[in-house]
């Protein structure tokens, strides 16, 4: 399709239309006439201006696209309303990507799904005022390009349920332990894994069939370095540095060619890729490929399919999806609002591999809820204790850097404690000499200060 006020169908549509395309290319030509003629506002006959007649062609072809690839429409010549919700929760889910080159994979961001949206809508605006359509279709979601929709943050103990789920998901039970009716039934499971006959399964099969190394592996690293997942489907095997426990993600193949290459895993994820490696050298699909992790078909994963590998992980471990969007870049918001949190601004940028510290503090620098709510529970003690004494002073025990003695740093917590005892001892010539053991604190220091002023007093 051009963009010269050209509204021909695209060759791809017309290939899987078949004889049905011209038929559409006539849906096609009434609909443009009619945004030229009344489409901005069809009550007022106000006509649309012909660049955004043409861009809402343009979508609503790619749109019919999509539909005929994901969905199962009972009139291949036109999007339903249920179709089109379906559509956009496809989109917003990261289930339908980005398909141009240099692109591919990536999700729409929230001004092309806003934009998605305002196709349908205009389409389903001309069914209802000049065909048969009962009802001016509205869409169930509503994108912004100015009010962001982040994918979901795990909790802590989500992230844990889905990182244990992940271990063992797709492992199948003891080929022995597991009755004949049951065996045959995993048989099917195991073909269909290894592509092989059903009647061919074996017992060395089962074990070749268990699948929890890999989607172990997958998770725990895809969340350690916040993979995309493009960068998912380029990932290869010398990418990882074992010994030093690493990723190193060229440039050219990363998500928006990012100029930061390096990134850390965890000793957890570092084992389960090392262990994957291991496997994997035994799995023929494997032979002549050095990508690290194929799907069950052979080929490299797609968003859609990482985004339902998430959500069946959710199921496993127990965490809602309703009303959610837990999508594959979960993993990566989850890391990167953790790590802000949990160290510096400038550790979760490296991690990300974001350019700008300003990017990782607008994206990721939100304090977790759990962290929020032990705060307010402090503050709600303080007030119970104020109102039950008068005289009692939420501030008194804080140290000049003002914080609290009760809640002091992992640093100091992790130093040895020594004995309270101090020897100060005078030298002559008004010099001291003094045997103490002191944390290293701001209060142990200031009270060594004042045994010196105290002892100096005395003289």
């Amino acid at each position: 399709m051009t963009n010269d006020s050209d509204t021909t169908i695209t060759q791809e549509l017309r290939r899987r239309l078949g004889d049905k395309a011209d038929e559409v290319q006539d849906e096609y030509d009434a609909f443009f006439e009619w945004m030229l003629k009344k489409g901005k506002n069809p009550r007022r006959e106000m006509e649309l201006n012909r660049p955004t007649a043409d861009n809402y062609i343009n979508r609503l072809d790619q749109l019919h696209r999509f539909n005929l690839t994901y969905g199962n429409p009972d009139v291949e010549t036109r999007i339903s309303g249920d179709e089109a919700d379906t559509l956009l929760r496809l989109i917003d889910q990261g289930e339908i990507t980005k398909q141009k080159p240099g692109s591919e994979g990536a999700e729409y961001g929230e001004s092309a799904k806003r934009k998605f949206s305002n196709a349908l809508q205009k389409y389903f605006s001309w069914r209802y005022h000049e065909r048969s359509a009962n009802y001016e279709w509205q869409p169930k979601i509503n994108f912004s390009d100015s009010a962001s929709n982040p994918p979901y943050r795990f909790t802590f103990q989500e992230l844990g349920g889905l990182l244990e789920a992940a271990e063992t998901y797709g492992s199948l039970p003891s080929y022995y332990d597991t009755p004949a009716e049951e065996r045959e039934r995993i048989d099917g499971i195991v073909a269909q894994r290894l592509g092989i006959g059903k009647t061919e399964v074996t017992r060395e099969d089962w074990q070749r069939a268990d699948w929890s190394s890999k989607v172990d592996s997958l998770v725990s690293v895809g969340h350690d370095a916040g993979l995309a997942p493009v960068e998912i489907r380029n990932a290869e095997t010398h990418w990882y540095d074992a010994k030093n426990k690493k990723l190193e993600i060229p440039t050219e193949q990363a998500h928006k060619q990012r100029e930061k290459q390096e990134v850390a895993l965890s000793d957890a994820a570092a084992e389960a890729l090392s262990k994957w490696f291991r496997e994997r050298r035994h799995r023929r699909k494997y032979d002549g490929t050095n990508k690290i992790w194929l799907n069950r078909d052979g080929n490299p994963y797609q968003s859609g399919s990482l985004c339902n590998l998430i959500r069946n992980l959710c199921e496993d471990a127990g965490v809602q999806t309703e009303n959610r969007r837990i999508v594959w870049y979960s993993l990566r918001q989850t890391m990167g609002t953790n790590l802000t949190d949990e160290g510096e601004l400038s550790e979760s940028n490296d991690q990300l591999r974001q350019n700008l510290l300003s990017t990782t503090q607008e994206q990721y620098n939100t304090t977790p809820v759990e962290k929020r709510r032990a705060r307010l529970n402090s503050v709600r003690q303080h007030a119970e204790q104020a109102a039950e004494d008068p005289e009692y002073n939420p501030y008194e025990d804080l140290e000049p850097n003002g914080q609290s003695e009760h809640n002091t740093t992992r640093a100091e917590t992790d130093q040895p404690q020594y004995p309270d005892e101090t020897d100060i001892t005078s030298t002559g010539g008004g010099n001291v000499h003094v045997d103490a053991f002191i944390d290293d604190t701001t209060s142990a220091r200031a009270k060594l200060a004042r045994q010196l002023l105290d002892e100096n007093s005395g003289d």
